[in-house]
């Protein structure tokens, strides 16, 4: 079980978008199942989905409504997939830069030895499109991850998806180029400051600061309960269809 709270400010927020936005989460993981809870101002969950990594069918469950949409789990694509993709496409990768430094700094975070790494993530400013920097400010520890989305193994070791960025957009694909370690492991306390440069098309540059902080952390048994779907609900194919719902 592992309880998060994030903040996230956005230098491009709607003014009637609360910012910072603040949501907590908890996350349960045994076996071939997965859990998100997503956690109201009143400190019960308002949200939940659960997920099925071996039938790879999971269920977004609306808990004050009582009403649960089935879903697919997305698969994930492997670097020669994607190459596949850009030459079917005819698109040519997206560049990007990353670098890992570790700072040497350690601690002992939730009874594991933890490592202070930084990582930063770089795309040069194309024609027409948008540059922009990373900067993964994190603490690490070997743990297992929540892995809510039942990822394959290469997952865990690929720079696409380790490091990641948030500075290529679909259907645009990135191609990273990393040097440094790689950042692996379950970051129990994470900083990622996003600059995104202003494009031009006119569009203005943007600064998003994501901070997500484990507030705890268990590894105690849980009920099989807690993978289930709760008595008295109905389906609803619609659900969070077509406006705002929960990231998987």
């Amino acid at each position: 079980m592992m309880k998060t709270q994030t903040v996230i400010t956005d230098s491009d927020t709607n003014p009637n978008v609360a910012n910072p936005n603040v949501t907590r989460e908890i996350q349960y993981r045994q076996g071939t199942m997965r859990r998100r809870d997503i956690i109201s101002d009143t400190t019960t969950a308002s949200i939940a989905d659960i997920a099925n990594c071996e039938t790879r069918v999971g269920f977004l469950i609306d808990l004050g409504a009582h009403e649960y949409r089935k879903y697919k789990l997305v698969r994930f694509a492997s670097e020669a997939q994607r190459d596949e993709y850009l030459h079917k496409t005819g698109k040519t990768a997206v560049q990007v830069e990353s670098k890992t430094v570790d700072t040497g700094e350690r601690k002992v975070l939730f009874g594991h030895p933890a490592r202070h790494l930084i990582t930063t993530t770089k795309r040069a400013h194309a024609s027409g499109g948008s540059g922009g920097e990373e900067i993964f400010d994190g603490w690490y520890i070997d743990h297992e991850l929540p892995d809510r989305s039942c990822a394959p193994d290469f997952v865990r070791t690929e720079p696409y998806y380790v490091t990641g960025t948030a500075l290529v957009d679909y259907p645009d694909v990135a191609q990273i180029h990393h040097t440094g370690p790689l950042p692996t492991g379950l970051a129990v306390k994470l900083k990622v400051i996003s600059k995104h440069a202003a494009t031009k098309h006119g569009t203005p540059g943007r600064t998003i600061t994501v901070e997500k902080t484990v507030e705890e952390l268990s590894d105690s048994p849980l009920s099989p309960s807690l993978f289930q779907l709760p008595n008295g609900l109905h389906e609803n194919p619609e659900l969070f269809q077509g406006r705002t719902a929960p990231s998987r």
